[in-house]
């Protein structure tokens, strides 16, 4: 894992179908609220890996600071 927070959130710059594939962030900013509350170099675990009925990855992950 890089936590290179920098590239997360210049997403759509660095992929090239970014803004196609996420036409707005709302589904994202949680994301950056759970980064960012788990402090500087959080501890990210993936909970779940999967793929709904409609082709959507459906992963869930929890950040833990470290202490």
């Amino acid at each position: 894992m890089q936590h290179d927070v920098s590239a997360l959130l210049d997403y759509r710059h660095q992929a090239p179908e970014a803004a196609r594939a996420h036409p707005s962030d709302e589904h994202l900013q949680p994301l950056y609220v759970a980064l960012g509350a788990a402090g500087d170099t959080p501890r990210i675990e993936r909970l779940h890996k999967g793929i709904s009925d409609y082709v959507l990855a459906m992963d869930t992950y929890a950040f833990h600071p470290l202490h």
